[in-house]
């Protein structure tokens, strides 16, 4: 059997709706870095503004982890954290900006001149990060999946322009080697709206060179590699947002960040700055049985209606569809 995709569409968008996501959702909203899964962080001389958790192991060296939050013991979980899948080896450094922050994991860690005066805590604070691996992938799928809106040029002297009007989304496509092949980045969208670029191709680099954004700032602006295995921020302004790359090892060179990393590993001395990305996004939905059961109901009542367009119908198989909200 066929169905007109108009037809599948109308059905499965109906039986998904509901509000678009404002900020990140999940387990790495409230993360400066986030390395789902058993992926690893190894980073030296530098910090983490905010808060990092990572699914595998985590080696430090000179390192200060949420260096921009004063931490307190006394709650739970303490507002300044380190959370660890696997195993932790930390030399000289702390968690909290006055080193009260904890650590929170199930494997004794090696710390060395490495203080977190809130202490060494079981990992509970995280629920899964294997279940995060399946969750943030699907939302960088979905997002690769938006339509495009958005003008991007590239101009003299390496310059790549991002333009947007929409007063909501603004989604844009670029190719990674673009992206690597530029200097100059500009960003220009209207004041209160949010900016996806999508970053096609398994990898990409961030350049030497500045980052301009108009309208908008870095807590509205997230870079989705959807596609990549490997992103290298090699420049010393990296990139004013968030990134977005479940399926990259991230490397890291001099300079700062401003923006949350969600990844798969990352290795590097980047500085990562507290900017939390506070814009809106279509998240996806899994369909719930009963709004499933309830589309195929409506499949059935459908027939008449859509049977005749043409092709006859597809069949269906019972897996979970999902979707994405709408941003309207």
């Amino acid at each position: 059997m066929k169905l007109p995709l108009i037809c599948l569409t109308s059905l499965i968008t109906a039986a998904v709706a509901g509000p678009a996501s404002a900020a990140l959702i999940g387990d790495a909203a409230n993360y400066n870095v986030f390395v789902f899964g058993s992926g690893s962080f190894t980073s030296q001389n530098t910090d983490t503004m905010g808060d990092l958790a990572a699914g595998g192991n985590v080696t430090l060296q000179n390192y200060a982890v949420a260096q921009g939050i004063a931490g307190n013991p006394s709650q739970s979980p303490n507002p300044a954290r380190l959370v660890v899948g696997g195993t932790l080896t930390a030399t000289n450094g702390g968690v909290g900006s006055n080193q009260a922050g904890s650590i929170y994991t199930n494997n004794t860690p090696s710390l060395t001149s490495f203080t977190a005066t809130g202490g060494v805590h079981p990992q509970t604070v995280v629920s899964s990060f294997s279940a995060d691996q399946t969750q943030y992938t699907n939302l960088s799928t979905a997002l690769g999946a938006q339509t495009t809106n958005g003008s991007t040029t590239t101009a003299a002297g390496n310059t790549l322009d991002f333009t947007g009007t929409s007063t909501g989304l603004n989604v844009f496509s670029v190719a990674g080697s673009q992206l690597t092949g530029s200097n100059t980045i500009n960003i220009s969208a209207p004041t209160g709206s949010t900016v996806l670029i999508n970053v096609t191709g398994t990898s990409a680099t961030f350049q030497n060179g500045n980052v301009n954004e108009s309208g908008v700032s870095a807590s509205s602006v997230i870079y989705n590699f959807y596609q990549a295995t490997s992103v290298n921020l090699a420049g010393s302004k990296n990139p004013e947002g968030s990134i977005l790359a479940p399926l990259a090892g991230v490397t890291g060179g001099f300079g700062a960040m401003n923006g949350q990393l969600i990844t798969d590993s990352y290795s590097g001395n980047t500085q990562f700055n507290a900017t939390a990305f506070m814009g809106t996004l279509p998240t996806p939905v899994p369909l719930p049985p009963a709004l499933w059961l309830l589309g195929l109901g409506s499949m059935t009542l459908l027939i008449g209606v859509c049977g005749r367009g043409g092709g006859g119908w597809r069949s269906l198989s019972a897996e979970p569809i999902t979707g994405l909200t709408s941003t309207a």
